[in-house]
């Protein structure tokens, strides 16, 4: 008679080990699961971010008197009241510009080199086309969008454009 004591005890300390086990995987899975909702949350707002920054790629790119074609390879294009460019003539939709609280946005047009590139075509163009008659200006697009002190995402991306000129022009 003794030995059911000892049996109806043992089954007692297997049913809290079970529990205990149950307990230690119902922990892990619910750890992993707020990693991964923190996870997918990172990527939104990243995704938000480049989706602002390749916004205001497209609106440059949008108005053709974002691109002027003057100055020297390095010569500057950025929005009104920003330093150390040589022209603050970069006018964008306020849709475009406008941001959370905390974000800040930066963005300008720089021309690159050569001045005017020679247009792409292939040789048996080059008598039949009217490619020679047109050379190309080159311009890289920079955009940051740096919402890191708010909580928000952060993207930067730089576009390269060829904005096509007639010879006579130059």
């Amino acid at each position: 008679m003794q030995s059911n004591k000892h049996q109806q005890g043992a089954v007692l300390i297997v049913a809290l080990i079970f529990l205990l086990l149950t307990a230690m995987i119902s922990g892990t899975v619910m750890q992993t699961s707020i990693l991964e909702v923190k996870m997918a949350g990172n990527e939104q707002l990243q995704e938000e971010a480049f989706q602002r920054v390749q916004a205001v790629a497209n609106a440059i790119t949008a108005d053709p008197n974002n691109l002027v074609v003057a100055g020297d390879v390095g010569y500057k294009i950025c929005p009104a009241g920003v330093s150390g460019c040589d022209n603050n003539s970069l006018a964008l939709p306020t849709l475009v510009t406008n941001v959370p609280t905390g974000v800040a946005l930066s963005y300008h047009v720089e021309r690159l080199g050569p001045l005017f590139a020679p247009m792409p075509f292939r040789m048996s163009e080059a008598n039949a086309g009217s490619a020679s008659a047109y050379s190309a200006a080159l311009f890289e697009i920079s955009a940051d969008y740096d919402g890191g002190s708010a909580g928000l995402g952060s993207s930067r991306i730089a576009q390269g454009i060829a904005l096509r000129v007639a010879n006579s022009g130059q």
